[in-house]
């Protein structure tokens, strides 16, 4: 599934530090990284029970980049979207947006609970 990723500033930012300490030099290929691993986790409470993206400036976020994701990982952050009841968003790329800054979020407060 490909779709536009919506992200602020911030998240650039982490995402920069990110791909400097993998060895990374795609944004998209260590988003979906850590989406896979962040629904490996047995507990997502632990990234999506905690409100990470703090809903200041939520709606500020801009599409950065196309992300062309696996079917079944764009699914399982829809759902994941649903079943913690995050603020509406006009679009399901804004909302999946939505759950994958969550868990960029988490890697940078959490950097030792997670790994790809």
């Amino acid at each position: 599934m490909k779709f536009n990723l919506y992200l602020k500033e911030s998240h650039l930012y982490v995402l920069d530090e990110l791909k400097e300490k993998h060895s990374i030099s795609s944004n998209e290929e260590l988003v979906k990284k850590y989406v896979k691993s962040a629904l490996k986790l047995e507990d997502r409470d632990l990234i999506f029970e905690v409100v990470r993206e703090k809903c200041m400036g939520c709606y500020c976020s801009e599409p950065e980049f196309e992300v062309d994701m696996d079917d079944n990982d764009f699914e399982q952050l829809k759902k994941i979207f649903k079943d913690y009841e995050f603020f509406s968003y006009e679009s399901e790329e804004e909302e999946v947006s939505k759950t994958i800054r969550c868990i960029i979020n988490f890697v940078e407060e959490e950097p030792d609970l997670i790994s790809i």
